[in-house]
């Protein structure tokens, strides 16, 4: 399986990366910064590091892990970057939260299988 990677930003040691004061973007809303920052809070872990990321912006500890949703993959620091220094996601990263989120949000929920296991002696 292949992710794609986001959030991975230019450093003194690493210039291959986008540079984040390319995507501050102060027009964007609080609500959409909080939806945002939550659902990349949330990701499953997949990778623990030894070292912590310092934040491009302010220097604060930003973390030693790596989260996804099954489609994307980004540093645990960039719900930082978008709640903290308004950090604006490409478009299709932002498409693909609220497409997520609303298919989460109108499932239905099947009880059966877990109610049966209460009845298994």
């Amino acid at each position: 399986m292949n992710l794609i990677r986001i959030g991975y930003w230019s450093s003194d040691t690493d210039s291959r990366w986008p540079d984040v004061n390319q995507f501050v973007d102060d027009s964007i809303s609080e609500e959409i910064r909080y939806e945002i920052s939550e659902y990349l809070s949330r990701g499953l872990i997949t990778r623990a590091y030894m070292g912590y990321s310092p934040c491009r912006i302010c220097g604060e500890n930003n973390g030693n892990l790596e989260f996804t949703d099954g489609v994307y993959t980004w540093p645990e620091g960039l719900a930082h970057y978008v709640r903290a220094h308004n950090v604006r996601l490409p478009t299709e990263f932002l498409q693909h939260v609220e497409s997520r989120t609303d298919e989460l949000e109108d499932s239905e929920v099947d009880d059966t299988w877990w109610r049966s296991l209460s009845t298994q002696g």
